[in-house]
């Protein structure tokens, strides 16, 4: 058998599949690297936790980032100055958008016709 051999492609059509063969050593690489990585993750130290912040601190940055004020200013700036320079961007999106829909219904009603 392995005497009219000539080459390792004869050997490999000769004893099997060369997929299943390479399947096989690509799966022993996933797992050998999954047991490597347990391993390594076993062996960290846990995180430490982080520092909770007292009440006087953390209710003072709300109060700063969540005021009313500003909610009322940021609400102010979007319908003053951003709303009427979007209207058009808008308007334009939708009459697109209408006029794709009437293409696909078009379509739609022509393919029922052609049935």
């Amino acid at each position: 058998m392995v005497d009219n051999l000539e080459s390792l492609d004869d050997l490999e059509e000769e004893d099997g599949n060369r997929s299943f063969a390479m399947a096989a050593v690509v799966g022993s690489a996933v797992v050998a690297g999954l047991v490597a990585y347990l391993i390594k993750r076993s062996r960290q130290e846990p995180p430490e936790p982080e520092p909770v912040l007292s009440g006087g601190p953390w209710d003072r940055a709300r109060g700063l980032a969540f005021s009313d004020e500003r909610a009322q200013a940021t609400r102010d700036f979007l319908i003053d100055k951003v709303l009427p320079e979007l209207k058009p961007a808008l308007l334009g999106i939708l009459e697109e958008v209408e006029d794709l829909v009437d293409d696909g219904f078009r379509r739609a009603e022509k393919a029922i016709k052609s049935l």
